[in-house]
């Protein structure tokens, strides 16, 4: 029985010596493959082999706590980088991002953030769709020129925000046109005016401001098809006032129909209001311009 037990306890001390033995060999397996990756990461990226250096550097992270301080920072610079020139900008933005977020003050984070600026510049669509990516990159690259005003990348960060403002400039014409095309003069207008106010250097101020002064003056148009409209709902809702059963149901109506009456004298104050402004700017765009073509036309619109 004593021999039994004296025998059990030299297999559990054998059993714990394995283990222990194993992840001693985990540990430095570990090690060695974050050296290794690291290593063959880093030098596909001096050899512009940016599809191995991430593949590489990825996977030496995953061992980051056998890596130094400076390695950990050099493979995530690498990796943002090797994304910005592969062209996969959404991936760049991740990994930049990252990167800035760890390490906003040493010598790499100058063109990490021109590197970030401008990718999402990249992934901006075109000025038919939702410009979100345009507006951060205008945020990005205003904050990057408040941080480092005498960057070498200065330059090109100012370059980034002078397309992107006529972007999103082209962006609003396309939507003033479309409000325009379809009669909602106006919506129209207005986009105008923000394009003339906060768009003057990105647009044609003669083509734009006769677009604006056009759609001011057929408000009007605008107006008369609304009140058209309210006066059928307003028709409508008496008949349903003269069917009503309940008090609550005449009082709901009646509210109904002084609402759609209200909207009605609102549109035609905003009717005459435009016109009146119109014919104003009108009188502003002769004298500027003369009598063009533009001018000749808008004299067309002030008759309808």
């Amino acid at each position: 029985m004593r021999y039994i037990t004296r025998h059990r306890r030299f297999v559990f001390l054998g059993l714990l010596m394995l283990i222990f033995s194993c992840a001693k060999m985990t540990e430095e397996k570990r090690a060695k493959y974050a050296i290794e990756y690291y290593q063959e990461g880093m030098t596909a990226y001096a050899n512009r082999d940016y599809s191995k250096a991430i593949e590489k550097l990825k996977e030496a992270l995953k061992y980051l706590e056998n890596l130094t301080p400076e390695q950990i920072k050099d493979a995530k610079y690498a990796i943002a980088e090797s994304y910005y020139m592969k062209k996969d900008y959404i991936n760049a933005i991740v990994y930049l991002e990252d990167f800035l977020f760890y390490y906003p003050d040493i010598p790499e984070t100058q063109k990490a953030y021109f590197m970030l600026v401008d990718s999402y510049m990249k992934v901006a669509p075109d000025p038919y769709r939702d410009q979100t990516y345009t507006l951060k990159a205008i945020d990005k690259a205003k904050d990057f020129l408040s941080k480092f005003p005498q960057s070498p990348y200065a330059d090109r960060v100012r370059n980034i925000i002078e397309d992107a403002q006529k972007k999103l400039a082209t962006h609003e014409y396309l939507i003033g046109r479309f409000y325009e095309d379809f009669g909602y003069y106006y919506s129209a207008s207005l986009r105008y005016r923000d394009l003339l106010i906060n768009y003057p250097d990105q647009i044609s101020d003669a083509e734009v401001s006769f677009r604006y002064i056009k759609s001011l003056l057929l408000v009007r148009l605008q107006a008369k098809r609304q009140e058209e409209k309210y006066r059928n709902w307003i028709e409508e809702a008496k008949k349903h006032l003269k069917e009503a059963k309940t008090e609550d149901d005449k009082r709901a109506i009646q509210k109904r129909i002084a609402f759609l009456e209200g909207e009605i004298e609102r549109w035609r104050r905003i009717a005459d209001e435009s016109y009146q402004e119109g014919l104003k700017n009108m009188e502003k765009y002769k004298s500027v311009y003369g009598e063009n073509s533009y001018y000749r036309e808008l004299k067309k619109y002030v008759k309808r």
